[in-house]
């Protein structure tokens, strides 16, 4: 193969890669596990894509939405803001997130989001490292009082 591919080296489709609108929306989490209002991609996981130590998702949030208070005892997480704003719990801590910014969450720390616009809703892109699945991240919702 050359330095630079060429056209006949190069495919369009390919086991480990996938796209949004190739990726079903979760439908096993909800409003009783914490997940109100949104909508959640999981991109890569151990059983899309084969990733062995990461997840790769991405959400979508209308205004009002949010991701109850949980923790990840198994992997730390970390969010991109593509769009909107919000606040994102991090501990005891209450940090504002506008698009551009970046947040990691430790291991076993508990977090969540809120996205607080009146008209615009959040998209983010986030990542679990540590673990390749919700599953092997651990998930404990933390019910907001």
């Amino acid at each position: 193969m050359p330095n630079r591919p060429e056209s006949d080296y190069v495919v369009q489709e390919h086991p480990q890669k996938t796209s949004l609108t190739a990726t079903d929306v979760d439908s096993a989490n909800g409003a009783d596990t914490g997940w109100v209002q949104m909508t959640v991609r999981f991109l890569a996981t151990k059983d899309h894509l084969g990733s062995t130590h990461s997840v790769f998702g991405h959400s979508v949030m209308p205004p009002g939405s949010r991701h109850e208070t949980h923790r990840h005892p198994h992997a730390e997480e970390t969010i991109f803001m593509l769009q909107g704003q919000g606040v994102y719990r991090i501990g005891d801590d209450w940090v504002a997130m506008k698009a551009g910014d970046v947040a990691l969450v430790p291991p076993d720390v508990p977090h969540g989001f809120w996205n607080t616009h009146d008209t615009e809703d959040v998209v983010m892109v986030w990542t679990y490292s540590g673990a390749n699945s919700l599953d092997d991240a651990g998930y404990v919702h933390v019910p907001d009082a």
